[in-house]
This record gives structure tokens, sequence and C-alpha cells, in this order.
């Protein structure tokens, strides 16, 4: 029993340091979405930074596929009530033999191929998404979005540290954007 006790608490001591606050290098940022509306859909320009822990760079030079979630949420302005939820996934992943960083996303199968990891980041940097909303009466809505490292699709050894290493933390904060729908 003594000896449990012990484990534990060098267990939670472990996990203490894992939730410090440090100054971080990376993140991922939505700095600016612009909505437009179109026959039962909206057009969506998103512009983020999205900028890699050194920690999840290695992974990715070493093979590891990474998953980028963007959330979305409409909601009208009058009440808050979720009219639209939609996820879009895309992976990231490197490919030693062509020395190419290759974009996929996941519900288009749309693949793009890039020399430089900073190039493929900047392609993410700047995105457009197409919405499928059906038909919005007219009024006054938000969009709600966040962009985030899916470690959920990390391989299994990594997906436990991951959720205690700061390292893997890139997930950017709810933002709200509002709009109008007009006639």
């Amino acid at each position: 029993m003594r000896f449990c006790a012990s484990l534990f608490s060098i267990s939670l001591f472990a996990l203490g340091g894992c939730g410090q606050p440090e100054a971080l290098g990376y993140a991922f940022t939505i700095n600016d979405v612009a909505i437009r509306p179109a026959y039962q859909s909206l057009d969506v320009r998103f512009q983020q930074e999205l900028e890699l822990s050194p920690q999840a760079r290695e992974a990715l030079e070493h093979g590891v596929t990474l998953n980028i979630r963007l959330e979305m949420e409409l909601r009208n302005d009058n009440d808050l009530i979720v009219t639209h939820r939609e996820a879009r996934r895309f992976q990231l992943r490197y490919l030693p033999l062509s020395q190419r960083y290759q974009l996929t996303e996941e519900e288009t199968g749309e693949l793009k191929a890039f020399s430089r990891l900073r190039h493929m980041l900047a392609a993410m940097d700047d995105s457009n998404v197409q919405l499928s909303t059906g038909p919005l009466p007219p009024g006054s809505y938000e969009l709600r979005t966040r962009i985030s490292l899916d470690e959920s699709r990390l391989p299994t050894p990594m997906q436990l540290p991951s959720w205690f290493s700061s390292q893997w933390q890139h997930d950017s904060e709810w933002s709200v954007w509002p709009f109008e729908v007009s006639v």
C-alpha cells in the first residue's frame, strides 16, 4: 500500500510540471475571417497563422502524419442557436524519398506538394472553405471558428504524452465573426 501511495505521488509530481505556462514560439491563431453568403452556402476565407512546435516538426520529419482540424459553428445572432456545425480536416506529411511535404484535405481529397514546410504552412495560412448551409433567412449571424492539432489521430504510443506536453498544445481559441444575410 505504501508503494502505491509513493508511486501515485511521484506520478502527480511528474504530471504537475507538464502544464506550466511557457513562452511559446508556436501556436495556431485565426487572425481574420471574411464571410460571403452565396446560394445555400457561405464562402469563408481564413487568414491564420500555423506555427508548429519543435516536437511536432520533429515528429513530422520522422514520418508521423499530423492532422489539423478546422471547426466551424454557424449561429443565428438572435438566440445563438447553432444552425450548422462542420469540421474540416487536413493532413500534413513529409515524404523523405522525394523530400516533399504533402498537404491533403480529407473531405475533398485535394492533394498539394511543397518543397519546404514553411510553404505548406503558408498555403494553409490563407485558405478558402465553402460551407454548405442550405437556405438562410435574412438576418444577423455569427460564425465561430477554431483550428487545432488533433492529438487523437496521432499514433497510439504518442497520444498519451501529447495530452500532457505543452509541445503538442497548438489549439487556437474560439473566435467569433459576425455577418449579415440580406434578402
